[in-house]
């Protein structure tokens, strides 16, 4: 089997003898409703892709799920969604691959067809017409349509990645194939390896002292509401029980009991977020705060719309003035800080990293972590190659700010535009600002595999993104499979 392709004979065989999608599954989910009527997972150039029986998606769900199998797997919840978005994404693959082939004009010659049977009427490796007048014609009809349709699909694959058994040498008969210069420049790529030391400012050891100042210079932001209150859907039903609220007809208790929809409280109907920041976040209009703060104890809001609710508060006491020694406010403040000031942290520790740079330059890198407290690290010596492609090495490292740098376009190029023993500006990574200093230039271990890799596969990697990723493709697979497949409803 080629993976993420069409199925070969063997998977042909395993798709018209096995029941695991219409006896196993239901089995195992509990859903006997899901297996008896055709859903519906999306479509691709207009072609419906739908999970019934003989579809296309569920063979490739039973041709899944018998590899499942056949490799030992557990068939719990993880693996059937796996299996399932296994088999959607390689439908959706199938059907570009027979689109393509279809305005070539290709029909599949008769000769292929019974070629890719025989095997099924073999015994012992040897054809047996016994086997074959034994088999219901309607069974001989299905394995031919089968056929006929995989080797279809199979053109296309062949054609642009090349059949693993048609090969001249050791080169594929068909598919594209890799020039010279192309070759050339893989086999050079990542010869040139820098080294770096790397002084790193994590975003989260903000001190204290800041935060307590931000927050005293805002202190408003941080007032803590004792409130109650009623959500409902409506501005008319909200009107309502805030009339039979001051006519004493309703307690807010029972009201909150008969009415809310609690979006915005726990069961009781006590406001679950009570700082002044968070309760203007639900507000549609952010001065209807200053009709909640001036509530006193026991009073009642008029009808106050939130989002997508109208909502009615009750002060159950008087606010709470913050104490900026209290740990629970400062954590709030930080919270505050991060969620909607992050640009704070972030010119905060640029300034130190600047300061950090420049004393570099005067003394060196190492002197100035030592006089200004800075954590520093050695990067390894590794090649400009972003998104870390197989065909070269990239850069590893323990340090949480350097995950997914090789993705990072701003860090890469700073990286290697840097000239020996040169530092960098402030490059601000994974909530970290990081200042570097080329210290090295070296070439790959003289050990190290230096064989080429099978480009092919780059190429059905990329085409395959390209055609999940296509505008052709209408994706409905996490909607309708846990709505569906997992009764999600």
């Amino acid at each position: 089997m080629k993976k993420n392709s069409v199925y070969t004979l063997g998977s042909l065989i395993i798709l018209l003898i096995c029941a695991f999608v219409f006896v196993i599954l239901p089995a195992m989910t509990g859903s006997d409703a899901a297996v008896q009527k055709p859903l519906e997972f999306g479509k691709y150039n207009g072609k419906a892709i739908r999970y019934e029986q003989n579809s296309d998606f569920a063979d490739a769900v039973t041709y899944y799920g018998q590899l499942y199998q056949m490799y030992g797997r557990e068939l719990d919840s993880s693996a059937y969604s796996e299996i399932f978005y296994n088999a959607f994404n390689q439908t959706v693959i199938n059907y570009a691959y027979e689109d393509a082939v279809s305005k070539t004009g290709y029909s599949v010659p008769e000769s292929a067809v019974t070629r890719q049977l025989i095997p099924y009427f073999s015994e012992n490796g040897k054809y047996s017409s016994k086997l074959y007048r034994s088999t219901p014609k309607e069974r001989i009809r299905e394995l031919k349509e089968k056929a006929e349709k995989t080797l279809y699909t199979q053109r296309f694959y062949d054609d642009n990645f090349g059949a693993d058994s048609d090969l001249v040498g050791s080169t594929p008969l068909y598919g594209l194939k890799d020039s010279s210069k192309e070759l050339d420049f893989v086999s050079s790529y990542g010869n040139k390896l820098r080294g770096f030391n790397a002084a790193i400012f994590p975003l989260t050891d903000y001190p204290k002292e800041e935060k307590v100042a931000y927050g005293k210079e805002n202190s408003d932001k941080f007032i803590k509401y004792n409130l109650s209150v009623i959500s409902v859907d409506d501005k008319s039903t909200a009107a309502s029980v805030a009339k039979r609220i001051a006519a004493n007809e309703i307690t807010f208790t029972d009201a909150v009991s008969e009415y809310s929809t609690k979006s915005f409280s726990n069961s009781e109907g006590k406001l679950t977020n009570s700082y002044r920041y968070q309760i203007e976040n639900i507000l549609v209009e952010k001065a209807d705060i200053d009709k909640i703060a001036a509530l006193t104890a026991d009073s009642v809001s008029e009808v106050i719309p939130t989002g997508a609710y109208f909502s009615i508060f009750k002060a159950d006491s008087d606010a709470e003035l913050p104490d900026f020694t209290s740990d629970a406010v400062i954590n709030q403040v930080n919270s505050y800080i991060v969620t909607y000031e992050n640009s704070i942290l972030e010119d905060y520790f640029t300034q130190k990293a600047k300061a950090f740079a420049e004393e570099a330059k005067k003394t060196s890198f190492s002197a100035a972590a030592v006089t200004l407290s800075a954590k520093t690290v050695e990067l390894a010596p590794f090649p400009l190659n972003y998104g870390n492609v197989s065909v070269t090495s990239s850069l590893t490292s323990d340090e949480a700010a350097f995950r997914n740098a090789d993705s990072n376009e701003n860090f890469l190029t700073t990286a290697f535009s840097l000239s020996k023993n040169e530092i960098s500006e402030p490059i601000l990574l994974n909530r970290n600002v990081v200042v570097l200093q080329f210290t090295k230039e070296s070439a790959p271990d003289a050990d190290a595999d230096k064989s080429l890799p099978d480009l092919s596969n780059f190429d059905r990697q990329s085409t395959q993104t390209a055609i999940l990723k296509s505008n052709k493709l209408e994706n409905h697979f996490m909607e309708v499979y846990f709505r569906e497949m997992m009764n999600n409803k």
